[in-house]
C-alpha cells in the first residue's frame, strides 16, 4: 500500500491505497459490490457504479446531517496472525463524486465497527500500511 500524499490528505489520519473487494448493505437489505480504494483510521472512499447509488440515494428518505445516508460496509484484511480477518463497519457517506457514466467515488466515515472489527483494521493499517515519514 502507498501512502496518499499529505498535500491531498482531508481526513486527520493517515490514508493508504487500498484495492479491498467490498460488500455493502444497505438498509432496504440489498447488497451491492464496491472497492475500498483507501482508508484512514477515520474514514474510507469506495469506487462503486450506478446501481449502489441509486439504492443509497432512495427518494423514500430525506437525507440530512441529522439523517445521513448510512450503510453496513463488509471486507477482509491481512493482520499480523491471519489472513482474510472480515470487517464490518456502519458508515455514513459524507460526499459522491462522478467519473463517468457509471463509476462513482463515495466517501466515507466510521460510525461503527461490529464484531470487535475496530481491532482488524487497525492491526493491519498499523502493521501493512506505509506511513508517512
Amino acid at each position: 500500500m502507498d501512502i496518499i500524499q499529505r498535500s491531498d490528505e482531508k481526513r486527520i489520519a493517515a490514508r493508504f491505497k487500498t484495492d479491498f473487494a467490498a460488500q455493502v448493505f444497505v438498509q432496504a437489505g440489498e447488497q451491492f459490490s464496491a472497492s475500498v480504494r483507501n482508508i484512514s483510521s477515520s474514514g474510507l472512499q469506495l469506487s462503486c457504479d450506478h446501481c449502489l447509488v441509486k439504492a443509497l440515494m432512495s427518494k423514500l428518505e430525506v437525507h440530512t446531517n441529522s439523517n445521513p445516508i448510512r450503510f453496513t460496509l463488509l471486507f477482509n484484511v491481512t493482520t499480523t496472525t491471519r489472513t482474510h480477518v472480515p470487517v464490518e463497519i456502519i458508515c455514513q457517506q459524507v460526499y459522491l463524486r462522478r467519473l463517468g457514466d457509471d463509476s462513482f467515488l463515495l466517501g466515507c466515515q466510521f460510525e461503527s465497527f461490529n464484531h470487535n472489527s475496530e481491532v482488524a483494521l487497525h492491526n493491519h493499517l498499523h502493521n501493512f500500511g506505509v506511513t508517512d515519514v
